[in-house]
């Protein structure tokens, strides 16, 4: 008998992979965006998200750039079909949960629908990587 036929993932498992590097990727250029904005970027915002930029707090922008890089990482362990995918995505999504509610909370209440499309993302991504493993089409 062939395992290694009957472990091959199906056509979705790759579209979800490549989505999800995508989609990571996105999160990486936007963390990297802010992190590396310079003073003449900074003073070109309003005078609002300015102060909303001074007043983040570190642990903020290191969940964020947890959140991120795990979720790259992640997606590309998906790709690669390692096993990994499945903790660097629930450490992403761990992440994604501290970050969502700051914002939620402290920054724009009435922002929900990005902040709980992110957070219904993460979740799908650590079910579909948790669900690929029980599946065995990762390593």
């Amino acid at each position: 008998m062939n395992f290694t036929s009957l472990n091959k993932p199906p056509v979705y498992f790759w579209v979800v992979s490549v989505i999800a590097i995508l989609w990571n990727a996105i999160g990486v250029y936007n963390y990297l965006s802010h992190a590396l904005m310079t003073q003449e970027e900074l003073s070109a915002l309003s005078k609002s998200d300015q102060t909303l930029y001074a007043n983040l707090p570190v642990w903020y922008i290191s969940v964020f750039a947890i959140a991120v890089f795990a979720g790259l990482l992640g997606a590309i362990s998906l790709l690669l079909r390692k096993r990994w995918a499945y903790i660097f995505f629930f450490i992403s999504f761990l992440a994604v949960g501290l970050q969502q509610f700051y914002i939620l909370t402290e920054v724009n209440p009435r922002d929900i629908f990005l902040s709980l499309t992110i957070i219904v993302i993460a979740v799908f991504l650590v079910w579909f990587s948790k669900r690929a493993v029980s599946r065995k089409w990762l390593t």
